[in-house]
């Protein structure tokens, strides 16, 4: 009979800490992979444009460093910051669903991890837009310019968010320069406006955000759905900070408590199997066998 079973498990037990560390790690990637139901399962968030603050991270939220886990989406099912804030639907810290899309759907272009704040629709007709979702937003929250209060349809001008985000900052979208940029390029799409939680500035006295359709440095076209990769649905926290920092792509920007953070999981993760490995040293010098059962079961399979 051969003795593989054997010589298998004494290697095992030789470097137990090591094999366990590999089963683990090999049975979440599973767990994210059939849980995304894509590949790659997660993205490692390379800027502060999600941060709700300039020098700190919250769990919860989504910071630099972090691993997002995400699930694939085509894109039909994102619900905007517009729809998700009369149900008080919320994720990572604010309304509207976080998703990750391709810039002008390229997928040589580094993507995007950001908020999806609302949907246009394209009128060719009449070169407007139309933002149903808009209907159900409480008066108060939003403005349409100088036009009849609670039009949605046919909208040329700016339309205004109030007190978006954790900086209460005034979201305003110029559909006349998005138009302008349709006509010249000859688009008709429909799409998402997206915003990064930590985009704003301050101007004229109050903040405002810098949503992605306002420069061609992100993404000036409304976001299709076929350019969306996924759904942002879990943080791990910190971990993507190994990725930047054996790259040289950490920014300055990175929170030093996020630094800390990933220390006491890397300790954790050393410490945790070092010491299971010298409690299981004790006992078995107490002659107490954890390990015993395990062994009898291959006994009987050779």
């Amino acid at each position: 009979m051969s003795d593989l079973p054997g010589k298998l498990w004494g290697s095992v037990k030789q470097y137990k800490v090591l094999f366990g560390g590999l089963l683990i790690a090999g049975l979440l990637l599973m767990a994210m992979l059939v849980y995304a139901g894509m590949w790659p399962p997660v993205y490692v968030v390379e800027s502060a444009s999600m941060q709700h603050s300039d020098d700190s991270s919250y769990l919860g939220v989504i910071d630099t460093g972090d691993l997002v886990i995400v699930r694939s989406s085509d894109g039909s099912d994102v619900r905007t910051y517009v729809e998700c804030y009369s149900d008080g639907s919320r994720t990572f810290g604010d309304y509207g669903d976080v998703i990750v899309y391709e810039r002008y759907g390229r997928s040589d272009l580094t993507p995007i991890i950001h908020r999806a704040m609302l949907r246009l629709e394209f009128n060719a007709s009449s070169s407007s837009f139309d933002i149903p979702s808009l209907a159900g937003l409480p008066a108060g929250k939003w403005g349409n310019g100088d036009l009849e209060d609670g039009r949605w349809w046919n909208l040329t001008g700016v339309v205004e968010i109030y007190d978006v985000g954790y900086m209460s900052a005034l979201l305003q979208v110029d559909l006349s320069s998005l138009i302008s940029h349709y006509l010249e390029r000859g688009l008709g799409h429909d799409g998402l406006i997206t915003m990064g939680d930590h985009n704003v500035a301050f101007n004229g006295g109050q903040y405002v955000g810098i949503y992605d359709q306002s420069t061609a440095a992100i993404c000036r076209e409304p976001v299709r759905d076929e350019w969306i990769i996924g759904e942002a649905k879990a943080e791990l926290p910190w971990l993507g900070l190994i990725k930047l920092w054996v790259n040289g792509d950490m920014p300055d920007s990175t929170p030093e408590n996020s630094k800390t953070g990933l220390l006491v999981v890397l300790a954790l993760v050393i410490l945790v199997p070092l010491a299971l490995d010298v409690a299981g040293f004790v006992l078995q010098r107490r002659g107490i066998d954890v390990w015993a059962g395990i062994r009898k079961r291959l006994r009987r399979e050779k």
